[in-house]
């Protein structure tokens, strides 16, 4: 009598378990038209997800036809990150045609921001899109905070919790799920955890009071889903991450009361990835009460071609592993899965209103001239012009999307010159990039001076010193998050626009040109 093979004694080799394993992994790809076969042959076996980034995405026809191609092979949801503002997967190429949130806490009108989270739904509808990785309902107490900035709607929780409930109520108007995010807290950090470790050394009863109020607001408003961050918060879990702490989504269970899908941020991002490593964080974020399991953000690998199929076999193998060891309860996959397919059933359930949305971009409009904030005289002659960039730092998160707002000035004055006081690499989603800065020798006189967040980069900071001192008359357009009252070492002439969007980029024009 033959023994048994090893493959039969392994529990992960029943179908069920293994449909069970798929069925809680969310990974990203490569392409726009045609899905990978290792996709495909994943979707067969009962994938939970996809993520799109923004080389998954064509003009509106191209991506919704590839979304029709997924959905037409097995029951997924397909997300993507559209926050608005300087996160933009659809608008990467052109720009975002909608606000951020820090515009939209600036202007603090419920009313708009639930309008321009409608209109980014039926962006989203007409794509193929069911899940938006957004609102960012982060408070952003740290002005130095590398990855939020204006990606939050604010420094303070009444603030954010009354825009987090607007955003998830006019998203999910149309049908397309809202992910609040990221819990619990990374406003108040200085390490971004595509590239490293942050803390929140903030103590309980502050944690309660600020970054924990918008996720609860959000919670009681309905919203579907809430992404975890990769952030320690010692007062929850001394030694681990957020996204693998037990404490931590207990919390968010138990106390705040959320039944949804908890997700997480890419496990193949920094924090993870190069502590713990992806395959034990995969495992270790199931076990601490995860469902559904991002990955392939493009942070590390992304110059080669088979990065996500082997980001997505190493999480895949490692939950099968830990199954198979005893580590991973089935039940706690049981449990995940049964929350992925509420999901899936609210989403079906919603479709019907996605027949009766119609984009409007007027709420983007006013929202966009209703936020910013001037000092002095704006208006710009019309004739060539010398635009400086002093501009560094990017927001990895937000990847190389176009400068919409230095457009609008160049187009404004037709023949100005633009120069970067830096010379920066090439930047893609999830890269920092890297920079050499010029001399001031190689930079011309500067008529108009980009800068970014003040007091946020010193080597930023430096030069725009240096472009007021040849020209204190220079006017200054700052595009990062900011108060809209600092002093720029005397500056002026200054437009505070708390982030870029094509709106925004008209509105600078409106006022550029009066």
């Amino acid at each position: 009598m033959n023994a048994p093979s090893a493959d039969s004694t392994r529990l992960s080799s029943d179908p069920a378990v293994d449909r069970l394993v798929h069925s809680v992994l969310q990974p990203g790809f490569s392409g726009r038209e045609t899905p990978p076969r290792w996709l495909a042959e994943a979707i067969e076996r009962g994938l939970g997800g996809v993520v799109y980034f923004s080389h998954n995405i064509g003009d509106v026809a191209t991506t919704a036809a590839l979304s029709q191609q997924l959905h037409d092979m097995g029951d997924l949801l397909i997300a993507t990150d559209e926050e608005g503002g300087i996160v933009s997967r659809l608008g990467a190429r052109n720009g975002s045609p909608h606000v951020g949130a820090a515009m939209l806490g600036r202007v603090d009108d419920v009313g708009v921001t639930r309008a321009v989270a409608a209109a980014i739904g039926a962006d989203l509808l007409a794509s193929g899109i069911d899940i938006d990785l957004a609102p960012v309902v982060d408070v952003n107490s740290n002005p130095r905070n590398p990855v939020i900035g204006v990606r939050s709607f604010g420094n303070t929780p009444q603030l954010v919790s009354r825009h987090a409930v607007a955003y998830a109520d006019g998203l999910q108007s149309t049908g397309v799920a809202a992910t609040a995010k990221h819990f619990p807290g990374h406003g108040d950090t200085a390490v971004d955890s595509h590239v490293g470790l942050p803390r929140v050394d903030a103590p309980l009863d502050v944690l309660r009071e600020r970054e924990l109020a918008p996720f609860a607001a959000a919670v009681s408003a309905g919203v579907r889903c809430i992404m975890t961050a990769h952030v320690i918060v010692p007062a929850l879990d001394p030694t681990r991450p957020s996204t693998i702490s037990a404490a931590a989504l207990a919390l968010l269970r138990e106390e705040l009361g959320f039944d949804g899908v908890i997700m997480t941020d890419a496990l193949d991002m920094g924090a993870i990835n190069d502590t713990i490593g992806l395959g034990e964080g995969c495992v270790q974020a199931m076990l601490a009460g995860a469902d559904l399991l991002g990955l392939g953000n493009p942070v590390l690998g992304a110059d080669s071609p088979d990065k996500d199929k082997r980001v997505f076999t190493e999480a895949r193998d490692a939950l099968s592993g830990a199954i198979d060891e005893g580590r991973l309860p089935v039940e706690r996959l049981e449990e995940a899965a049964a929350r992925i397919d509420a999901l899936r059933a609210w989403r079906r359930a919603h479709a019907s209103a996605a027949s009766q949305v119609r984009p409007d971009d007027s709420a983007d409009r006013s929202a966009a001239r209703r936020a910013l904030a001037t000092r002095g005289t704006i208006a710009i002659p019309r004739k060539p012009l010398q635009v400086v960039d002093v501009r560094r730092q990017r927001n990895v998160a937000a990847g190389a999307l176009p400068a919409m707002t230095t457009a609008a000035v160049l187009a404004a004055a037709p023949g100005s010159m633009l120069t970067s006081a830096f010379v920066l690499s090439d930047a893609a989603e999830g890269h920092a990039g890297h920079s050499e800065i010029r001399t001031q020798d190689e930079l011309p006189v500067a008529d108009v001076v980009v800068t970014g967040s003040p007091r946020h980069d010193a080597a930023q900071d430096e030069q725009l010193q240096r472009c007021l001192l040849t020209n204190p008359d220079a006017l200054v357009i700052v595009s990062g998050y900011a108060d809209g009252t600092e002093d720029l070492f005397g500056a002026r002439r200054v437009i505070w626009t708390f982030g870029d969007s094509v709106p925004t980029a008209a509105a600078v024009r409106e006022l550029l040109t009066r």
